[in-house]
């Protein structure tokens, strides 16, 4: 992956902006007090909502420290800008069990693509806590032992991950070939993907630098399709089809989480929730995964502000991708 193309190319006729200042509602009179553009005005905006993020998981995790656990699903559903954050967290957890052979966990890797100030890792504390809080039996994870690897574009970002975990192994970084050759687990989200990878042997790249990756990402079942969204920078939809043809000459296998993927017809384009390892590594995922979030479900179902911290977790079913492909239909 070249990193000069990292979040996009920025050569649309649109560009980000931030603008920040006070409206008189009476007097239908606005005043701008501070007007930012490109990078500096993605920083400052993100900042604040992942910090917003970061500091709820704290708080949560201190919520749950004091039995209090319908105000802390309260409060996830008040302050976590995604509904799926915790989920996301969780699987991150379970992706690193499944990383290693053994139940030795004293030396374990992580690498996000587009990591921004790596408040996963006190999303993944929490969630931690929270699993021995319901006695579900799983791995102990020291998240202080785990090498942390980022790549953002943002250096304001990149800075303040290591700022605000001193106690962690972060190290972050602008260009991924300075990563190691071998780490045990990778995440991305979709958008991250769509901004970062130009060609199919980029996402492969990618994914194929971990013995477990997790990710989503949406591909184009037409041709290849460049266009802009939100912030004001190019992404690119890769062809399915190349995709798979270049799936079969790998080790490495696909999984597809069914009950978080779908077809969009109104693009043409499909959204998968992606597993992809060894096949011995992903059935122990599959297993982990499906065990541990039901138990989850079983905790936590009967709360009344429950529904949108599970995220439809309860029984999640992984299929090969050509079987999911097969399932909905799709030509």
């Amino acid at each position: 992956m070249n990193n000069k193309t990292y979040y996009g190319v920025d050569n649309s006729k649109t560009i980000t902006y931030l603008e920040f200042g006070e409206i008189d509602i009476q007097n239908s009179q606005k005043k701008i007090w501070n007007f930012q553009l490109h990078q500096k005005a993605y920083d400052w905006l993100m900042l604040g909502r992942y910090a917003n993020d970061l500091q709820s998981a704290v708080t949560m995790q201190q919520l749950l420290s004091e039995d209090a656990i319908e105000q802390m699903l309260h409060l996830y559903n008040k302050e976590v800008h995604h509904s799926d954050e915790a989920s996301l967290n969780l699987s991150k957890l379970l992706a690193l069990c499944a990383a290693k052979d053994n139940t030795d966990l004293s030396a374990i890797s992580f690498y996000e693509l587009g990591q921004t100030i790596f408040g996963c890792i006190e999303g993944m504390e929490f969630y931690s806590a929270l699993l021995k809080h319901l006695k579900i039996d799983f791995p102990v994870i020291d998240l202080k032992n785990v090498e942390w690897y980022g790549v953002d574009i943002s250096e304001m970002f990149n800075q303040l991950s290591v700022t605000f975990h001193r106690a962690y192994k972060v190290k972050t970084m602008f260009d991924s070939t300075k990563l190691p050759d071998k780490i045990d687990v990778f995440f991305s989200k979709g958008i991250t993907l769509l901004y970062a990878v130009r060609k199919i042997e980029d996402l492969f790249n990618t994914i194929e630098k971990s013995r477990v990756s997790i990710f989503d990402y949406s591909f184009s079942l037409d041709k290849t399709e460049d266009t802009t969204i939100g912030s004001g920078k190019t992404v690119r939809y890769l062809q399915l089809k190349d995709f798979l043809s270049a799936l079969k000459n790998r080790k490495q296998v696909l999984y597809v989480k069914k009950s978080n993927s779908r077809f969009i017809p109104e693009t043409n384009r499909i959204w998968l929730d992606c597993l992809f390892a060894e096949e011995k590594i992903c059935q122990k995922y599959i297993e982990l995964d499906t065990k541990i979030r039901l138990q989850v479900f079983k905790k936590l179902s009967s709360l009344p502000s429950s529904e949108r911290f599970l995220n439809n977790d309860k029984s999640p079913k992984w299929l090969p991708i050509d079987k999911f492909i097969e399932s909905i239909n799709l030509k």
